[in-house]
C-alpha cells in the first residue's frame, strides 16, 4: 500500500497539535479515523513516529525527519492545485505563512503586504507577529513558511539573509531631563529608568549589545505602542526602531537623545529553513520585499 497524501496531513496535524483528538478536530475528521491512519503510516514505514506521553504524541527522531519532508510534498501539492486553478499559467496564486517580530511585522510589512496582493490578487498571506526567538522557533518547527526578524538567528538548519538596515535611537518625553543636556553620555544612560522590550526581542538584543552590558529596566513592555506611550508619560526613556517613532517626533510627542559614542544601526534579516520547499510565491515575496 502506498502513502497517500491524507496520511501525511494527518500525520502533519498530530505532529502540530501533540493530540490525536485535536488533530482530528482540525481534519473534521473522527478521532479513530485519524488514528488508524496515523497506525497504518507508522506500519508502512516500519516503525513509530511519535513517543507517546499520555495523551501528547511528541514527534521522535524518525518523527522530525519525516516531518520535514512530508510538509514540502504538501507545500508542492498545494502549489500544483494552485497553479491549476489560476487563470492563467502567469497568474501567481498559492498561500504563504509569514512570521515577522514586532517592528517588521507592525510598521514595514502591511504595506509590502498589500501591495504584494494588489499585483497578485489569487494570493493570500497571513501574518503572525511575534519576538525574534519565537519566530525563529515557528520556522524550525515549519509553523510558517518564511520569516523576517530584526535579531541574530544562529539556527543550523535555517538560511539567513540579510533585507534592510535600520537604525535605533534613544527617545524621552520633552521634559525629561535629559533633553536639555548637550551632550549626554553612556553614564548618563546608565542611570535613567528604563523601559524596554521583552527578553528575545531583537530590538533589546541589539541594544544593549550596543551599551556595553545588560540592562535591568524600570518596565518590560510587549508592545512598542505601549513603550511609546510609557516614554511619553515620562516614566522613562527607551531604544526603539526610528521606522516606529517617526510620527511622534514629528508631532514633538517625543524627542530623540543623540549619543554620538553609540552606534546603534542594525539589519533586518529574512529567513528560510534550508529543507523547505520554495514555493513560487514564497520567491517570488522574496524577490518583492
Amino acid at each position: 500500500m502506498k502513502i497517500t497524501i491524507k496520511q501525511i496531513e494527518i500525520f502533519i496535524a498530530v505532529a502540530k497539535q501533540e493530540n490525536m483528538s485535536h488533530a482530528a478536530t482540525k481534519l473534521f475528521i473522527s478521532q479513530s479515523a485519524c488514528s488508524m491512519a496515523l497506525a497504518t503510516l507508522e506500519n508502512q514505514l516500519n516503525g513509530a513516529l511519535f513517543d507517546r506521553l499520555g495523551k501528547r504524541l511528541i514527534l521522535n527522531e524518525r518523527g522530525r525527519v519525516f516531518l520535514n519532508k512530508a510538509v514540502n510534498i504538501i507545500d508542492q501539492v498545494e502549489e500544483l492545485q494552485n497553479l491549476m486553478i489560476a487563470k492563467t499559467a502567469r497568474e501567481l496564486s498559492g498561500y504563504l505563512k509569514i512570521g515577522a517580530s514586532s517592528t517588521i511585522g507592525n510598521y514595514l510589512l502591511p504595506k509590502i503586504i498589500g501591495d504584494f496582493i494588489d499585483r497578485h490578487p489569487n494570493t493570500k498571506i497571513s501574518l503572525n507577529v511575534a519576538n525574534t526567538e519565537q519566530i525563529i522557533s515557528q520556522l524550525l518547527q515549519f509553523e510558517i513558511d518564511i520569516g523576517m526578524i530584526e535579531g541574530h538567528c544562529f539556527a543550523e538548519e535555517i538560511v539567513v539573509m540579510p533585507w534592510k538596515k535600520d537604525q535605533l535611537i534613544i527617545i524621552a518625553a520633552p521634559t525629561h531631563p535629559l533633553s536639555k543636556k548637550k551632550k549626554i553620555s553612556l553614564d548618563d544612560l546608565h542611570s535613567c529608568k528604563w523601559i524596554l522590550r521583552e527578553a528575545g526581542s531583537g530590538t533589546r538584543e541589539r541594544f544593549e549589545k550596543s551599551i556595553g552590558g545588560t540592562i535591568n529596566p524600570f518596565l518590560e513592555l510587549g508592545h512598542t505602542e505601549a513603550i511609546k506611550q510609557a516614554v511619553r508619560l515620562g516614566l522613562g526613556i527607551s531604544c526603539l526602531s526610528r521606522e516606529t517613532v517617526t510620527d511622534a517626533l514629528k508631532r514633538k510627542e517625543l524627542i530623540e537623545l543623540k549619543v554620538p559614542s553609540l552606534k546603534l544601526t542594525r539589519d533586518f534579516y529574512i529567513i528560510v529553513h534550508k529543507e523547505k520547499y520554495q514555493t513560487e510565491i514564497l520567491q517570488a515575496f522574496v524577490r518583492s520585499a
